[in-house]
């Protein structure tokens, strides 16, 4: 008898853990080798479509293909977002890719689609194409096929509030709210509710210290920008420096500093030295920001409105009220005498009234001492006051005042008069060189990093305005 020749039993090639696919997945992806990153996660949802690294995956996927398909990235930010529903992160990350994929000419793309993701896109793309009933038709189809996704509510909330069906808005946002908080919880749109905030008793404003400069009171206009401390080191030497030197306004320049230590007060003692002081009114405000933890950013961006209307009364002149961040690139007075017969000019975004939170902008506000001016930051300062004591922080609730005084606030008596800045006044470009010379639009205002949607350097980066972009594309 033969004996067979003796053979080593074969074993299977085993495959990478799980936890292995998705760390050499991120690897990939932080090292900027985003091909490699999503093969690794398409591989592991394949292998374990709702395994425990499977919300990792659908993340990584949708950060991937962001800049390439929004849509993409929106179907795997609401499958990670099934898998882990109580997730702030990923209910954000879904809310805020709903909220802004589908453009106006993605109608034909989205058309047909019953998935979650292609009926919002398809009403967002409509909304933008002005198809306003189609677009009400594809929220409600995703809302009746898919009704425990309620960020769709926010979708139909928004449209409504852009046809002044105010009350019908403000329960949809009422009903988001109650589903997965966020901006909705802090709109609110009825008319009543507006009428209410109204009627209490007077909001309280900020307690802060007051020092004003000698010659602060013959100027005509007051330039105001508020900051903590970190944003007062980080911004102000250069926006301070862009009103004295290229505004072409006369005007003393206040700055409110909420909760300012050494550095900051060093950089204002600097820059009234270099500007000169009897210009400068500085407000201190002292306040424990604790309890807000995260969220105390948006107590930076809302306290100056707690205070605004006092300061109104105060100095009886015309307030210029910019985001600290923020850089005069040529003469304001051309587009300040658009607004000089209004009682308040502020930014809006036509392409962005998709989201009431971006109806007004709150980075530039050009405010004069009326009555109707007056009117209007008295509401807004009681709206936000209302959230606030609250212990609702949340971040764009001053923009979701502005929108909802301007849009509920007046339906009953005249409202103020408002001129509506476009949207170009802010440059989307810049180009800087390594001396921190830089160049803008030449139609534009301003240049800031958060108003171009990110910019390509830090604002405290640039240091002289050299010229246009079309010089620089000329030479």
């Amino acid at each position: 008898m033969k004996r067979r020749p003796f053979r080593r039993p074969v074993r299977a090639m085993s495959r990478p853990a799980p936890d292995a696919t998705l760390q050499a997945a991120l690897d990939a992806e932080r090292a900027g080798d985003r091909e490699t990153a999503g093969t690794l996660c398409r591989r592991l949802l394949e292998q374990a479509p709702a395994g425990p690294q499977a919300p990792a995956a659908h993340d990584a996927l949708a950060r991937i293909l962001l800049g390439q398909d929004m849509a993409a990235a929106a179907d795997h930010a609401l499958a990670a977002w099934r898998l882990t529903p109580q997730d702030p992160t990923r209910r954000s990350n879904l809310w805020q890719l709903l909220t802004h994929l589908g453009e106006a000419g993605d109608v034909a793309r989205f058309r047909g689609r019953e998935d979650c993701v292609g009926l919002v896109a398809l009403g967002n793309a409509l909304r933008r194409d002005g198809q306003s009933l189609r677009a009400e038709r594809a929220y409600r189809r995703a809302l009746d096929l898919y009704p425990e996704v309620s960020f769709t509510l926010s979708r139909l909330a928004c449209l409504c509030a852009e046809q002044h069906r105010l009350e019908e808005a403000d329960a949809l946002f009422l009903e988001a709210a109650g589903r997965h908080g966020g901006r909705d919880a802090v709109t609110r749109t009825d008319p009543a509710f507006l009428q209410t905030l109204r009627e209490g008793q007077h909001p309280a404003g900020i307690r802060a210290t007051i020092q004003e400069g000698a010659g602060a009171a013959a100027r005509p206009l007051v330039v105001y920008a508020c900051c903590d401390a970190v944003y007062a080191r980080k911004f102000l030497p250069t926006m301070v420096r862009s009103i004295a030197e290229d505004s072409g306004l006369d005007c003393a320049i206040a700055l409110h500093l909420v909760n300012p230590d050494a550095e900051a007060e060093a950089t204002v003692a600097a820059l009234a030295a270099a500007h000169g002081a009897d210009r400068f009114i500085v407000l201190r405000e002292t306040i424990d920001l604790t309890p807000l933890g995260d969220n105390a950013k948006t107590y930076y961006a809302c306290s100056r409105f707690l205070v605004l209307p006092d300061l109104l009364v105060r100095w009886q002149r015309p307030v210029l009220m910019l985001d600290v961040d923020l850089l005069a690139i040529r003469d304001l007075n051309p587009l300040l005498a658009t607004s000089a017969r209004s009682d308040l000019g502020m930014m809006s975004h036509a392409l962005k009234r998709l989201d009431i939170w971006s109806l007004l902008y709150a980075d530039v506000l050009h405010i004069r001492p009326t009555t109707g001016a007056l009117r209007f930051l008295d509401l807004t300062r009681r709206y936000i006051r209302h959230f606030l004591d609250r212990g609702m922080p949340v971040w764009f609730l001053d923009q979701a005042a502005l929108a909802a005084v301007h849009l509920a606030g007046f339906t009953t008596e005249a409202a103020p008069r408002l001129t509506v800045y476009p949207a170009d006044i802010h440059s989307s470009t810049v180009m800087v060189d390594g001396d921190g010379r830089y160049w803008t639009d030449d139609s534009a205002y301003f240049y800031s990093v958060r108003a171009t949607g990110g910019g390509q350097h830090a604002v405290h980066r640039l240091k002289r305005r050299a010229g246009t972009t079309a010089d620089v594309k000329s030479g």
